[in-house]
C-alpha cells in the first residue's frame, strides 16, 4: 500500500482516484427543503386538531433533530472512487469487479453489486450522473 497525499486513503501500487466524492452542502440543503416543506402540513394539521396543545410543534422538532444530526454526519459520506475499487470514509471497500451498475437515485447514487450484497449509496452528490457515469465506466474497465 501506497500513501496518498492530503486526506485520501491508501492506495495501492498503481492504483489512481478517478473520482473523490465529496458530499455536497448545496444538495443537502435541497434535500432539508424538502423535508421541511412536507413537515410544515403536518405541523398545520397538528395545529388544527391540537390547538391548544404544544403537539403542533413535535413534526417541526423531529424534522429539525434529524436534519441536524444528518448534517453532522454529512462528513463521513465522502468516498474515493479509484479504477479498482469504492473506498467509503468508515473504511468499507466495493471492488469494481463486484459493481453491476450504478445510478443516480434521489439526492445521491446507488451502486448495485453482482455479490448480492446490499446496495452502497454515496449520499448527497453534487454531480449525481457524473458520479455514476465515473462508477460505470471504471466497472466496465475493471472486467
Amino acid at each position: 500500500m501506497t500513501a496518498r497525499a492530503g486526506t485520501g486513503p491508501a492506495l495501492q501500487e498503481g492504483e489512481e482516484v478517478i473520482f473523490d466524492h465529496i458530499p455536497s452542502l448545496r444538495s443537502f440543503q435541497l434535500t432539508a427543503l424538502v423535508l421541511i416543506g412536507l413537515t410544515l402540513p403536518v405541523a398545520v394539521v397538528f395545529g388544527v386538531v391540537f390547538a391548544d396543545t404544544i403537539w403542533p410543534a413535535l413534526p417541526v422538532f423531529l424534522t429539525c433533530m434529524i436534519l441536524l444530526q444528518e448534517r453532522f454526519r454529512l462528513g463521513r459520506y465522502r468516498a474515493w472512487i479509484t479504477d479498482r475499487r469504492i473506498i467509503l470514509q468508515g473504511g468499507e471497500e466495493v471492488g469494481m469487479a463486484q459493481v453491476n451498475r450504478a445510478e443516480p437515485r434521489g439526492n445521491g447514487v446507488r451502486v448495485a453489486r453482482t455479490d448480492g450484497a446490499r446496495p452502497v449509496k454515496l449520499h448527497y452528490a453534487a454531480d449525481r450522473v457524473a458520479l455514476a457515469d465515473a462508477i460505470n465506466i471504471a466497472a466496465g474497465g475493471a472486467e
